[in-house]
């Protein structure tokens, strides 16, 4: 699902900024905000950097890895 928001430019560069000094996505750095701030319940693995594992799918090592 997708969620669209208006927000000034200083908060988009802002939450940018978060996650690349953090090494994750504008994502994870708003689900977990929402979480602290108790607006949304959000499973941890919901948080995790979903990039990972989709550039492990497309090159093959998720589904080596997944019949062991």
């Amino acid at each position: 699902m997708q969620l669209a928001a208006m927000v000034p430019q200083s908060v988009k560069r802002a939450v940018r900024r978060r996650a690349e000094e953090e090494g994750t996505t504008v994502r994870s750095v708003l689900l977990r905000a929402l979480k602290h701030a108790g607006i949304a319940e959000v499973d941890e693995t919901e948080i995790a950097d979903r990039r990972i594992a989709a550039g492990a799918e497309r090159s093959g090592l998720w589904k080596a890895t997944r019949n062991r």
